[in-house]
């Protein structure tokens, strides 16, 4: 789901890649629309841009538009929770710090503790490549 004018980039870019019917595009606004009903909801480098409150908001619609046993993605620049390692994920916070009127970045723990409160029973973090971690939320 995103904003219409996404939609031709989406639809060419699942084109190139041989995916194009095994997905769909949803056009709408996070904040203004229902998310579409589904089993797994990714949400790449979309929670740091916004302030606190938003974070809880998304993650709350993202648990009601998940099927009784669906999960969510969070993937993100994680910063780690004593905040001591991931340079890149705190300088990127202080980034949106400048850039946005609300965003940072976050800890794994941070963003556990914003899906049990939106209802998720089961979380866990997992490091990937660089400095991107991921922090699943089972339904």
């Amino acid at each position: 789901m995103d904003l219409p004018v996404v939609q031709p980039v989406f639809e060419a870019y699942a084109r190139e890649r041989g995916v194009a019917k095994r997905l769909r595009f949803h056009s709408g606004d996070f904040f203004k629309d229902s998310l579409p009903t589904c089993d797994v909801i990714i949400m790449g480098h979309i929670l740091y841009d916004w302030n606190l409150d938003e974070k809880r908001l998304l993650l709350r619609k993202a648990y009601e538009a998940l099927s009784p046993k669906g999960a969510i993605i969070v993937h993100e620049a994680l910063i780690d929770d004593a905040r001591k390692q991931n340079a890149f994920g705190l300088l990127m916070s202080l980034n949106m710090l400048i850039e946005t009127p609300g965003g940072f970045d976050f800890t794994g723990a941070d963003c556990r503790k914003w899906m049990k409160e939106a209802g998720f029973k089961r979380t866990q973090v997992a490091r990937l490549a660089g400095p991107d971690g991921m922090v699943v939320g089972f339904k």
